[in-house]
Formats: structure tokens, sequence, C-alpha cells
């Protein structure tokens, strides 16, 4: 029997609530501020500092998907495994399978969703709103992000717990309301993070050792 290697999982820190509800991790996790992906050059270098920084371990899992493209060129040593999920962005790993994502987005691509660890440390255009409202006017503030949100006719809340998440669900309806989406629900599953953390890996994940990731690796027919 094989001993478990040395691991490092970093992640977003919206998914930190839901990866506790694993357990016990077998390996130490470093999770990042969401706010980062605002700027996808600065993610990408955070994350590659951190892999940098930790050359003594043997295993790199990320809990990230393509994200505006911020992993891409993320490399880790020679003999650093360096595991991440096969899909866009995080909200597969919420749904629980990158099938289930996949089928949404052809379903329905005018579609913002959030979970709980979303309304709690992530960004979103009605936090934005507020800020530019506090800097600028109400009239500058609410051209500026109604257009980010154009295209965009749907609010989905993705329950991921059985917990109380009233405060959660509150502040998606409110969201939906004030940009006139409409209101759903679905529930998720901790079946994707599982198997990141602890495997097995298949086709639903990008195993590389010692190559830089590439934009073709994330591609597949499941698209």
């Amino acid at each position: 029997m094989q001993p478990t290697p040395k691991g490092l999982l970093i992640a977003c820190k919206v998914l930190k609530e839901q990866i506790e509800m694993l357990g016990e991790l077998p390996y130490e996790a470093i999770y990042l501020e969401q706010g980062l992906h605002r700027t996808p050059k600065m993610l990408t270098e955070e994350i590659q500092k951190i892999i940098h920084e930790n050359q003594h371990h043997d295993l790199i899992i990320l809990g990230y998907g393509l994200c505006s493209r911020a992993v891409i060129g993320l490399r880790g040593q020679p003999h650093q495994t360096m595991v991440i999920p096969r899909i866009d962005d995080c909200i597969g790993l919420s749904l629980g399978e990158r099938a289930k994502y996949f089928e949404q987005f052809k379903l329905y691509p005018g579609t913002y969703y959030f979970t709980k660890g979303w309304t709690e440390v992530g960004e979103d255009p009605l936090k934005e709103y507020k800020r530019t409202v506090e800097k600028y006017d109400e009239e500058t503030a609410e051209w500026t992000i109604r257009s980010q949100l154009a295209n965009y006719v749907r609010t989905v809340y993705i329950k991921t717990s059985e917990g109380d998440d009233r405060e959660a669900v509150d502040y998606v309806k409110g969201f939906a309301d004030f940009f006139n989406l409409q209101y759903e629900e679905m529930t998720g599953s901790l079946d994707y993070l599982q198997k990141l953390i602890f495997g097995p890996w298949d086709e639903d994940f990008i195993v590389v050792k010692g190559v830089a990731l590439t934009d073709e690796m994330f591609a597949s027919d499941s698209e």
C-alpha cells in the first residue's frame, strides 16, 4: 500500500463551507478570495506563487475551473501531480456533476448562479451596484451594473446543504427582484468536490505532472 502523497488544496473561498462538509481533509488547504477573479492575471499569479512556495508537496489540487482562463499556464514542479476539474467555473462543482453543468448551460445560458458561500464571500453585481452608488450616483451605478446583466434572464440559488440558508435565499431573491430576473432553486451535490479531493479522477478531471495547463485540456465532447 502506497503512502498518501503530501498534498495541497488551493481553492476559491466560496467553496470553503462545501469542502468542509466533506469532513477532515487529507491535505492542507489554502482558500483565496473570490474577488481575485475580477482580475484573472492576479489570480493566476497568486496561485502560481503558492505552488512555487510549496514545492515540498507531491500533489496540488485546484478547487477552480477554467475561470476566465486564469488557470491557463499554471505549472507544478516535475515531481508534482496537479489535479483540476475539467469545468468552466466552480458552478459545476456546486451542482455536483460536470454533465449537469453543461446541460444547464445549454438550456439556460443567461443564468446567474449563487450558492450560500457565494452570497457570503463572493462578489456580484448587486454588491458592486451598492459600492458604485456610494462612489458616484444612482444613475451611473444602475447603467453600469444593468449593462453587465443585459443577457441574463434567470437567477438560480444552488442549495448545497441542509443547514439554515434563509439569509442566503433572501439575498438571492432580492438580487433577482432588483434586476428583474426569474428566480429558481436547484439542489446541488458534494459529489464532484468529493471526487476532486478524494478521487478517483476520471475524465471529468485534468491530471498533469510538470506541464502547464492549456485550453485544449479543458475541451471535450461533453461541451
